[in-house]
């Protein structure tokens, strides 16, 4: 009764079918149909369900916008963050990105963004783009300069974007800003991209179509079901999780606030996604450098004391006066407020991520009012130039940035709550069970974790994966297994005489007790890493097979595939390392 034919007609297309979806007078959509053919063509206002019905040819789903699209074929559980274009992300966008370089330098030039001894090139199809040392670029060099007016920032959790075109979407700006910066940042580049491309008078156009379209991380991959069977890490299957929930929400928020009614669920996770894998951040979010203040000030001095209004002590104490103001204002105070300004960068934000041998920094040029990219060792040509985002584990990288850092020195993992460990297994291990009531009072020490269903809490930052909010075991590649954990298996495995001689308190097996007890302790650490290596449907070596296969053939891996086998191995290969050191 809802969908009518529409007397429409198509030149192109003349055999194709329109129909007109019009329940009320707030919902519309027409639809180009062919007889067992897919929707081929649609204009939409307003979010609705809808079901398309023609011959044996059924397709439904949920409306946002321009984010209305098919399932992938191959999924069972599609996911809302999919795209069915996904498998050519890499080698579409990244060709399309790299045709518009030669107009982003044009941009660069004409808004004073000083670059030498170094470009922008394409790094490889499954790469990206980065910043390349054209010439032998000495330690210690200014290879980018970017005024400030030409960044784009957003000040947490107070100031906000500094667009004020950005206001003019928001209704209620004290709801807008206790929004995560990213949210902040996705609502900017959504009026940068969608409504006016323009800020102070300069035209962002070159730089945002430099900008990925799409995403490799794993929210946007095609089946959940698939992702999780893919990663093989339940932590990090639970984080995507969280942020699909959390990001659900951010967006009903976003919506509730701002008239921007228009920019869909897609435009929101596209500016979200820039934003978490562009921005840095910083303390500083005082205002520029400003030799007019010192001028006047100087001035004002030198008339006091010329017309002898005062001493020169009195009017000496009035200048440092000034001087103590600004950097109270410009230093003191955001830190004591805990204000951190979110700073993209155009170029700069071109340079990729490195752990171990960065090549350049980034720092703000408090004199020179811009943001700059400065060697920290010599770079060759056709050296690829490197920052650091900080200490990221692939959990972080893969989830927010969509890449996977082999030998990642920060990497983690983050193994089931102790609470949900195989006893029985362990015992079994230590040759004999632990004495009754141990569990009990890890249980009231805090050192079991939180079961499946308690409530979790979700950091605003974004970081869902950076944290462990279920109390889960942590394995480092750098320290192996947490030491508190080893203190509870003390505590477990200890004998009644050991558990006396500690007070019957757990905070007493910090350190070893007895050789016996340490042995025990360590084979029950060991026990249950090797069960979590062993219950993944792969091994490293089969893992390490398929990714060669895919290499040396002419399709290759499906990006999402490639990420995924790329990331468990890196875990496997630190669980091998943990069960090492347990030894």
């Amino acid at each position: 009764n809802c969908i009518r034919h529409h007397p429409k007609t198509d030149k192109r297309h003349p055999n194709h079918h329109h129909f007109v979806y019009n329940c009320n007078p707030n919902t519309k959509v027409i639809a180009a149909l062919q007889p067992g053919k897919e929707i081929l063509r649609y204009e939409a206002m307003k979010s609705f369900g809808i079901c398309f019905t023609l011959g044996a040819s059924v397709w439904q789903g949920k409306y946002r916008g321009d984010a209305f699209r098919p399932p992938s074929p191959q999924s069972t559980v599609p996911s809302r963050f999919a795209s069915p274009t996904f498998k050519r992300t890499k080698l579409y966008s990244t060709a399309a990105r790299q045709k518009r370089i030669s107009s982003l330098v044009e941009w660069g030039n004409e808004n004073e963004i000083k670059v030498g001894g170094v470009g922008v090139q394409s790094m490889g199809e499954e790469s990206g783009l980065g910043l390349v040392a054209t010439q032998q670029v000495p330690s210690g060099s200014l290879v980018v300069t970017v005024p400030s007016k030409v960044a784009l920032s957003v000040e947490s959790p107070s100031g906000g974007p500094d667009d004020v075109g950005v206001s003019d979407l928001v209704t209620d700006r004290r709801a807008f800003r206790d929004l995560p910066w990213y949210v902040q940042f996705s609502l900017y580049l959504y009026k940068l991209d969608k409504v006016s491309s323009t800020k102070l008078g300069i035209d962002f156009r070159p730089w945002l179509d430099s900008l990925p379209r799409q995403f490799d991380t794993p929210i946007h991959w095609t089946n959940t079901r698939q992702r999780d069977e893919l990663l093989q890490y339940q932590h990090m299957s639970e984080s995507v999780d969280r942020q699909e929930k959390s990001w659900e929400e951010m967006y009903q928020k976003l919506q509730a606030c701002t008239t921007g009614s228009s920019m869909t669920w897609d435009d929101f996770v596209w500016g979200c996604e820039c934003a978490r894998s562009r921005a840095f951040s910083g303390g500083y979010t005082g205002a520029p450098f400003n030799p007019l203040i010192y001028a006047f000030t100087l001035l004002l001095v030198t008339a006091y004391v010329g017309l002898s209004l005062g001493t020169l002590e009195q009017a000496a104490n009035g200048a440092a006066l000034v001087f103590c103001a600004s950097v109270l204002r410009d230093f003191v105070l955001p830190k004591f407020f805990r204000v951190k300004k979110y700073v993209i960068c155009p170029v700069i934000d071109m340079c990729n991520h490195r752990s171990i041998g960065t090549t350049a920094n980034v720092a703000y040029e408090f004199f020179g009012d811009a943001y700059s990219l400065s060697t920290s060792l010599v770079s060759n040509d056709g050296e690829e130039i490197y920052i650091s985002y900080g200490s990221r584990s692939n959990d972080q990288l893969l989830q927010y940035y969509g890449f996977v850092e082999q030998d990642n020195p920060s990497d983690v993992y983050i193994m089931p709550p102790l609470r949900e460990w195989d006893i029985a297994a362990l015992e079994k291990a230590c040759g004999g069970p632990f004495a009754p009531g141990r569990l009990g009072k890890l249980e009231r020490a805090g050192l079991l974790g939180k079961s499946a269903d308690a409530p979790l809490e979700i950091d605003d930052d974004g970081l869902e994966s950076a944290g462990n909010p279920r109390g889960g075991v942590v394995l480092t590649r750098e320290g192996g297994i947490d030491p508190a954990v080893i203190q509870a298996l003390r505590a477990l495995v200890s004998s009644d005489t050991e558990w006396e001689a500690a007070g019957e308190a757990v905070g007493n097996f910090a350190a070893e007790v007895s050789t016996e007890n340490e042995k025990r302790a360590r084979l029950a650490a060991r026990t249950a890493i090797e069960l979590e290596l062993a219950a993944k449907a792969t091994t490293i070596e089969e893992d390490k097979a398929i990714l060669k296969r895919g290499q040396g053939s002419k399709s290759g891996l499906d990006p999402e595939k490639r990420l995924a086998i790329q990331f468990r191995i890196e875990k496997k290969k630190l669980l091998r390392d943990s069960i090492d050191r347990l030894r």
